[in-house]
């Protein structure tokens, strides 16, 4: 959502929000009318800065032909750079013209030379991202990697983007590597995460979240056309009309959402006895209930199954071969903390429209209610906690000498320690609900 954290800014710069808005700056904007209220389809075409729609978040490949690797299997080089043992160090060189010109328009991509270890790819682009936690580049930015923005099918280890963020909504800074590690032991689309340093023209940025780019490079791991439509939800649910209320992210020249219209539809039109057999020729509904079964054992109330705020943080991909759609997570920073006095969502009260229907029907409660119990034998399977020790061990000596960071040490040992408690609490809570 660029077009929020665009709005964010320019409000900072008005004084209307603080300089490190809380997560509730989002409701500043709806309240001064510069955002539709939470629910509210999006009117006319979402376009990023240049006024171009999609490249959203700079995720998805574009219209560009694709020339990276595919990613998969033992020749995989980018498997390195994600490995849960491994704390890597990335060094980007930025020329001043690039530091004046992310400080004029960080959405935008400026030159750098990108350094691991030993490799150097030089002309990359690198720009800012975030909403609630963008920072400038003078204080502890998150950072979009663009390999091909200047050259054309320049690729690092078949990655041709990267991410790299702040971690501010995560104190502990491990919540989101371990939440994408259980997506995908359950055989779920997610991202590869770690931890890893940042440097910035030789000075020390800090501890970062290393999140693999949801883009073609990503899809191509998981599914097996990669040319589909990928989507980012803008706030809005699956609702007919809100179609332009998602950010498409491929193929955005030919921008033919009627896959969305057809799923939409589906949604809106399903029968009670029959809602799985009436989604099930646009959507891939067993995934979609193992994946908000999962998005509810971790917690994520800043999602689309169990949001509080409306549908937020996710993808979707609709993939040619079989004519489904997935949905893929994404900005699970917040998960795996308690909300509103709660430490748990309730995994019968979900938000998400078609998920809120599934749970007040037959079969598909039911259904619903073996993937929730499969679901939580993954997460349990997975020794979290063993995980969460294992990362910390990691990190803690770099938190300690991050010079940017904004969370006391303090706050660090606090929240690590609730983190670590959730993943060994969150099995048997669940299965009280489930009673």
């Amino acid at each position: 959502m660029r077009v929020v954290s665009v709005l964010v800014r320019l409000l900072q710069n008005q004084g209307a929000v603080p300089a490190r808005p809380s997560r509730f700056a989002i409701l500043r904007l709806v309240i001064l009318g510069l955002l539709p209220p939470i629910g509210v389809a999006c009117t006319g075409e979402i376009t990023g800065p240049s006024g171009v729609v999609g490249d959203g978040d700079g995720d998805g490949d574009g219209d560009t032909p694709d020339g990276g690797g595919d990613g998969d299997g033992d020749g995989d080089l980018s498997a390195e750079l994600y490995a849960a043992d491994n704390f890597p160090r990335f060094d980007l060189d930025l020329p001043a013209e690039s530091i004046a010109a992310l400080e004029a328009a960080p959405d935008q991509y400026a030159t750098a030379t990108f350094h691991y270890g030993s490799e150097t790819v030089t002309n990359v682009g690198v720009r800012l991202k975030g909403e609630y936690t963008f920072r400038p580049i003078t204080a502890k930015a998150s950072f979009k990697i663009k390999f091909d923005e200047f050259v054309a099918d320049q690729t690092f280890r078949g990655l041709k983007r990267m991410t790299l963020n702040n971690g501010f909504e995560d104190p502990s800074l491990i919540a989101e590597r371990m939440v994408y590690q259980s997506f995908r032991a359950a055989n779920l689309p997610a991202p590869r995460c770690n931890n890893a340093e940042v440097w910035v023209n030789g000075e020390l940025y800090g501890v970062y979240v290393n999140i693999e780019t949801e883009d073609k490079t990503f899809l191509r791991r998981w599914f097996p056309d990669d040319s589909g439509n990928l989507y980012e939800e803008q706030g809005v649910d699956w609702v007919p009309g809100n179609e332009n209320g998602f950010e498409l992210e491929t193929n955005e020249t030919a921008n033919d959402r009627s896959d969305l219209t057809a799923l939409f539809a589906a949604t809106a039109g399903a029968g009670d006895a029959t809602l799985m057999t009436d989604l099930g020729a646009i959507l891939d509904v067993p995934r979609f209930l193992r994946y908000s079964a999962m998005e509810g054992i971790v917690n994520q109330w800043d999602g689309y199954a169990y949001t509080i705020f409306g549908p937020n943080n996710y993808r979707m991909y609709h993939e040619p071969a079989s004519g489904h759609f997935s949905v893929l997570p994404w900005g699970m920073d917040m998960s795996m903390k308690g909300v509103n006095g709660n430490d748990y969502v309730d995994m019968w009260n979900p938000s998400g429209a078609l998920l809120r229907h599934c749970v007040q029907v037959e079969p598909c409660r039911t259904t619903y209610q073996t993937a929730i119990e499969e679901m939580t034998a993954i997460f349990e399977s997975q020794d979290l906690a063993a995980a969460a020790d294992a990362a910390l061990a990691q990190i803690r000596p770099r938190r300690q000498q991050d010079p940017r960071a904004e969370q006391s040490m303090d706050e660090f040992e606090s929240t690590a320690a609730a983190v670590r408690g959730f993943v060994v609490n969150r099995p048997a809570a669940v299965r009280a609900q489930l009673q």
